[in-house]
């Protein structure tokens, strides 16, 4: 049997009075986040954000595209609490701070590439973002003498093209599933309460260790006390992909 759907006038206004409810809320949230998450299926090329585990372990990630001031703070912190993290660096930054890339493969953190450039990739010619990710690559492997295995696009921006690149560079593409919006420099409290309210077992979470994330040195300590308050264990990305099943939604 055919089925028809009719609404009256008062039904209809209903009907788009909640859609445009629904449009708005979707645009607010669009704007309050700094990245577009794009997963693909299974076969196909994906990013790695979280794994699906009953262990409560994350692993940190720091974003570095420019400055100093943060870093070292930040490194002194994992230093005294005996734990290690995957600093996603940008070419140009890496140029300019080949001292802090030793120390940080000194004290046992992974080095990623954040691109050469910061700029989004979704925003570039194929050709172009592919340049740049190569770029990005040598330098970092020319600083430090092991070539990078992981890859975060710029801005955390990315989309099928970009998948297939990183793939093609045999890259494991690193998302996140947790944000302390301290990119936003809302406040050290803030900060750890963003961070705790969107944790869950098996995250990678990413925080930001440029001049622009302000607050992020001084939430550190507290975010790594209140983690393991909550009785979380730091571990690498290696070891939180290793055997990890995630979930794919469809580009």
């Amino acid at each position: 049997m055919t089925q028809f759907w009719a609404f009256t006038r008062k039904k209809s206004s209903q009907y788009f009075f909640i859609v445009a409810i629904a449009f708005c809320t979707a645009c607010l949230i669009l704007l309050e986040r700094p990245f577009i998450a794009v997963f693909s299926e299974e076969d196909q090329p994906s990013a790695f954000s979280s794994a699906e585990t009953d262990d409560r372990e994350i692993a940190l990630t720091f974003n570095v595209s420019w400055g100093e001031e943060h870093v070292e703070p930040m490194l002194d912190t994992l230093q005294e609490n005996d734990t290690t993290a995957t600093f996603f660096v940008s070419g140009v930054w890496a140029e300019r701070h080949t001292e802090l890339l030793e120390r940080m493969l000194d004290e046992g953190h992974d080095i990623g590439n954040y691109g050469y450039h910061f700029k989004p990739y979704t925003d570039q010619e194929n050709e172009d973002m592919r340049r740049d990710m190569r770029e990005g690559h040598n330098t970092i492997e020319e600083a430090t003498g092991e070539p990078p295995v992981f890859f975060r696009p710029p801005a955390g921006i990315f989309n099928t093209e970009v998948l297939e690149a990183a793939e093609q560079m045999d890259y494991s593409v690193i998302h996140w599933g947790a944000d302390g919006k301290d990119w936003q420099n809302p406040g050290v409290d803030q900060i750890v309460v963003n961070l705790m309210e969107d944790v869950e077992p098996g995250d990678v979470v990413m925080l930001d260790a440029s001049d622009s994330a302000k607050q992020t040195a001084d939430a550190l300590p507290e975010i790594i006390e209140a983690l393991e308050d909550e009785d979380y264990s730091l571990t690498s990305i290696e070891m939180l992909m290793s055997g990890a099943e995630t979930d794919y939604e469809e580009l």
